[in-house]
């Protein structure tokens, strides 16, 4: 079976997220093994399962995690948390779930989306309630051999550093704090102060290291496109090349959803053609310039 990618420099494949096909799987046309199953045989490498509530029991991520490995594709495992403000008994429960899955699993997870609704970002006071319980959950983390990947979700990429505070603030003051970088999410008019591309990859540049997760959807005049386009409000193949020189860089697909299969299949076949023909492109110019 020949694995999905985005580059050959890159490893680990092409992932999805089971959240894409949240409606699908509530309507009851596929359950989560079989989008499991699907996913193994369409070539992606791994599935993002969505425990949104935390709700699902050990047995059946255990039953999870076995079947996926006869399918020969990883899991790794995420949750819809509370606002980090003050520590939370599922938040562990959470990474305990993630352990199942074994070491290195990484968790999207989010950092304070109700608090930063509607707003620039965090204020001063926000920042120094966030930030002890992420060092908490970090630490906890780390002891169980997980990665923590906190997602963008309303948050802006930089803050101004004096009015309002973002992901770039948090980075900086919490050395062991990993993210799920979501550039659609920035750019989406849900978040109130939108960055530029330049913006976008000077984020990534400055925290490459903490940044090997991402979540593949684009955005155009700040509203989420069904499926994946090469341009928009940032063009995906420049992020790509960025990414390229971190051979472990780890990119799910997680396209908005549909209400039936056919619709959602429709949309995932698209965003692939479209990755394929911007890898084809990439491979003819490297070929090229061997020339």
């Amino acid at each position: 079976m020949r694995r999905l990618s985005v580059c050959s420099r890159i490893s680990t494949g092409l992932g999805l997220a089971s959240n894409t096909y949240k409606q699908v799987i509530q309507s009851g046309e596929m359950t989560l093994k079989e989008m499991i199953a699907w996913a193994a045989g369409r070539g992606f490498s791994w599935v993002e399962v969505r425990d949104a509530n935390v709700d699902m029991t050990q047995e059946a991520l255990e039953d999870i995690r076995k079947f996926a490995e006869k399918m020969a594709v990883r899991i790794h495992y995420s949750w819809d948390n509370q606002d980090v403000l003050k520590e939370d008994e599922k938040f562990y429960k959470g990474m305990e779930n993630a352990a199942i899955f074994g070491k290195g699993t990484c968790c999207r997870v989010l950092i304070a989306p109700n608090t930063v609704k509607g707003k620039d970002g965090y204020t001063k006071d926000e920042m120094e309630r966030i930030l002890p319980v992420l060092n908490k959950y970090i630490k906890k983390s780390e002891e169980m051999g997980i990665h923590l990947c906190f997602e963008n979700a309303m948050e802006p990429i930089f803050g101004d550093g004096t009015r309002y505070f973002g992901m770039n603030e948090l980075m900086e003051r919490c050395l062991g704090m990993c993210v799920t970088f979501d550039a659609a999410n920035a750019t989406n008019h849900t978040t109130c102060v939108n960055p530029t591309e330049d913006e976008l990859l000077e984020y990534y540049e400055k925290f490459r290291d903490r940044i090997f997760y991402f979540h593949l959807k684009v955005t155009r005049n700040h509203k989420l496109l069904d499926t994946v386009e090469a341009d928009g409000d940032f063009h995906i193949e420049k992020l790509f090349e960025a990414f390229s020189e971190n051979d472990g860089m780890m990119i799910c697909l997680e396209i908005p959803q549909q209400p039936d299969l056919v619709r959602m299949t429709v949309a995932v076949e698209s965003s692939l053609k479209v990755l394929k023909e911007l890898q084809k492109a990439r491979q003819s110019g490297e070929r090229s310039g061997l020339e």
